[in-house]
């Protein structure tokens, strides 16, 4: 009987080693299981964040290059100067990587933007006075947990008002040229008419000596094109 008593005692010690050496392993597994499934979360979510980063810096620069591009445009044509080309690309560009050198704060998140150069950012006039600025800048968006999203694509064709009034203004003097006395004043008074909604106002008129004189005039921004 005791021999039997022993015996059972012996199995059962046997079994619970063993139930607990399940107990252990299955934990050991479901631990591991959930820190590989958390890790995976925490990866996608890295994963999403740093492309929204780059997606709101991307946004933000196109707007601040339209913003270079006015800039530039009205620097240079708000005395009525004639449209500098290098000039009013060096201003953008200067304004552009002013952007770019003051950086970005995001938490978890290291940014890296180059600069613009005449590689990454292309501009190009077009016939209406509007300057078409594009490129591509190798920016790198890395997230603390590895993460990363490459690249800024620039896109920013944009009509700048100075451009529309320098455009305007050829147009016009053109339109104009064999037109005199009640002629001319009634072109005048149509022009101001059809472009009140842009708030520009026109003068036109003939100089003692004959010659055709038209001022376009920003009533936001006083005289931006004087064409004689």
């Amino acid at each position: 009987m005791r021999r039997e008593e022993n015996g059972a005692a012996a199995t059962l010690a046997i079994f619970t080693i063993f139930v607990i050496l399940c107990s252990v392993l299955a934990l050991h597994t479901f631990e591991a299981g959930y820190q590989r499934q958390l890790s995976m979360v925490q990866q996608r979510m890295a994963t999403d964040a740093t492309r929204a980063v780059a997606a709101t810096v991307e946004s933000e620069l196109n707007y601040t290059l339209r913003l270079a591009v006015e800039a530039g445009m009205y620097e240079v044509g708000r005395w009525g100067e004639n449209k500098e080309k290098t000039r009013v690309e060096n201003i953008l560009r200067t304004y552009f990587n002013q952007r770019i050198e003051a950086g970005w704060s995001y938490s978890n998140e290291n940014i890296y933007v180059p600069p613009s150069d005449e590689n990454s950012l292309v501009l190009v006039w077009l016939p209406d006075g509007s300057l078409r600025a594009s490129g591509y800048l190798n920016a790198i968006f890395t997230h603390v947990m590895g993460a990363r999203a490459y690249g800024v694509k620039l896109d920013a064709g944009v009509v700048p008002r100075y451009g529309r009034m320098y455009y305007l203004a050829y147009l016009i003097w053109g339109q104009a040229q064999d037109m005199y006395g009640d002629t001319l004043t009634t072109f005048q008074n149509e022009l101001k008419e059809n472009y009140k909604c842009e708030y520009l106002d026109f003068s036109l008129y003939r100089t003692t000596d004959g010659r055709l004189r038209l001022t376009v005039v920003d009533d936001y921004a006083g005289r931006a094109i004087a064409e004689g």
